[in-house]
């Protein structure tokens, strides 16, 4: 008996058998170890961690839902084992990665609806920063991604209040996700559709009163508003003493470091060349235009942190697809690749994700001199090639383009890290 395969499912196979295959022996130390005693601890003691969890609320019912069958297979005596120096053992990490892969097959599906083509999802699907982050990190920005495009799938069925619920519930996983729902909101009142907006905003409302709730009867307000939400309008003070990888603050920390985060300027202004656009283009095509662009500016001025690069990506193939833009679409696997070696050389250097400690380094490749400034140099430019490409009229890829990415890192590599360039100005 023969097994005939489309196109479409043979790409979801071999994606996810890829993400599978990573899932156990990777694993990023320091969250997924986070993530997995949180679930001991309830699983085992009924501790409700919420007060000292490390994201908001969604995500720890999420991770308790997806844990609970490891849970009830460990209680029938199931042995797991510990890979090298792993905080989470083999099946385990496969289980607080379901969700996140379960996310990126709906992103692949919810891209392919929108674009009405498979290329698109699957440049989305095998791109390797989405794979990297979702099965071999292991963190939760998958999901908020879902719901974002999800809520773009649905502008384009013009179901505007469902949208605007899609993006409530895309902020409630990550504070990213109320961008778009911001850009929605302020379209109704140019438009002056203020029921719709009401309405919009009720639900907004409602979600965030959702997220709040948990954490109000289990306390931990103040961190929750200190750590999120002041954090990522960047309200919550300067960079002194704080980690963070905003491309402004890695390459210019010795001048910066007491300056405050220009969050809210970002999003003021993006929000006004939103509105100017908004009214003379698609509401989708626009909507996801200026949402792209919102999250390159928030990984260039805003406390970013590694996994933010990726916001990009769903959102460039979607725009790239409704434009003709086809070198932006396949320039996001150029992008990928890049951020991938980046962030696991030099962000997250020894490898930590697949020996689970930083002990490790390769020579040449990571543990040099200054290589946090080298990282924000070429992922600047990785993003600055991105904005290129939105704002430049559609072309076609240029294989010249993987060269160009290599001598920007080289370059980075010489000047910034062999010559010293930032100990010799003083910034370093």
């Amino acid at each position: 008996m023969r097994l005939h395969l489309t196109k479409k499912q043979l790409v979801i196979l071999s994606g996810l058998g890829i993400r599978f295959a990573l899932a156990p022996v990777t694993g990023h130390a320091y969250d997924t170890g986070v993530f997995a005693f949180a679930q001991r601890v309830y699983f085992e003691n009924g501790i409700v961690g919420l007060k000292t969890f490390p994201t908001l609320p969604p995500i720890y019912f999420v991770q308790l839902l997806f844990y609970a069958p490891y849970a009830v297979l460990e209680s029938l005596g199931l042995h797991d084992y510990q890979l090298l120096y792993h905080t989470s053992f083999m099946i385990e990490a496969v289980f607080l990665k379901i969700p996140y892969i379960l996310a990126d097959i709906a992103i692949f599906v919810v891209i392919q609806r929108i674009t009405g083509r498979l290329l698109p999802a699957t440049l989305f699907f095998f791109n390797p920063l989405t794979i990297y982050e979702s099965s071999v990190w292991g963190i939760y920005d998958p999901l908020m991604l879902f719901a974002v495009v999800f809520g773009l799938l649905l502008l384009k069925r013009n179901s505007v209040l469902m949208s605007s619920l899609a993006f409530s519930l895309a902020g409630a996983l990550k504070l990213f996700g109320f961008l778009p729902l911001m850009f929605v909101l302020l379209k109704n009142l140019i438009t002056r559709r203020f029921h719709t907006f009401g309405l919009q905003f009720l639900l907004g409302t409602l979600i965030i009163g959702g997220v709040v709730a948990p954490i109000l009867l289990v306390g931990g307000f103040y961190l929750f508003l200190t750590g999120f939400v002041l954090r990522f309008i960047g309200l919550s003070g300067v960079t002194s003493g704080t980690v963070n990888y905003s491309i402004v603050y890695l390459l210019l920390s010795g001048q910066v470091k007491y300056v405050p985060y220009p969050t809210l300027l970002i999003l003021v202004v993006v929000s006004l060349f939103y509105a100017l656009e908004s009214r003379k283009g698609s509401s989708l095509t626009v909507l996801a235009k200026w949402t792209l662009i919102g999250a390159i500016f928030l990984n260039i001025f805003s406390q970013a942190e590694p996994q933010w690069i990726a916001w990009t990506i769903p959102l460039a193939i979607i725009y790239g697809s409704l434009t003709g833009r086809t070198g932006l679409q396949f320039y996001t696997c150029v992008y990928g690749t890049a951020s991938v070696f980046l962030q696991d050389t030099q962000s997250q250097t020894g490898g930590f994700e697949i020996l689970g400690t930083k002990t490790f380094n390769l020579p040449f490749i990571m543990g040099y001199t200054n290589t946090l400034f080298v990282y924000g140099m070429t992922t600047f430019v990785l993003l600055l090639l991105m904005l290129v490409y939105v704002f430049q009229r559609p072309v076609k890829f240029k294989v010249e383009i993987i060269a160009f990415v290599i001598l920007a890192y080289l370059q980075a590599y010489f000047w910034l890290s062999i010559v010293n360039v930032p100990r010799i100005l003083g910034v370093a």
